[in-house]
């Protein structure tokens, strides 16, 4: 997933959490939605949802 977050045009930062027991993916984008995101990551065969508050 490293070369296709770092090759996108509309991500500017991203960083994953493993130290966390979900694995938290951060992602700073100005043009991509929060399901634009998880729709992206899904579709490189990862699961990737919303964590509940």
């Amino acid at each position: 997933m490293a070369p296709f977050l770092n090759s996108h045009p509309c991500i500017s930062e991203w960083s994953v959490d493993t130290e966390d027991l979900d694995n938290v993916l951060r992602v700073v984008s100005t043009k991509l939605l929060e399901k634009d995101v998880i729709q992206l990551i899904q579709s490189k065969g990862f699961v990737c949802e919303v964590l509940p508050d």
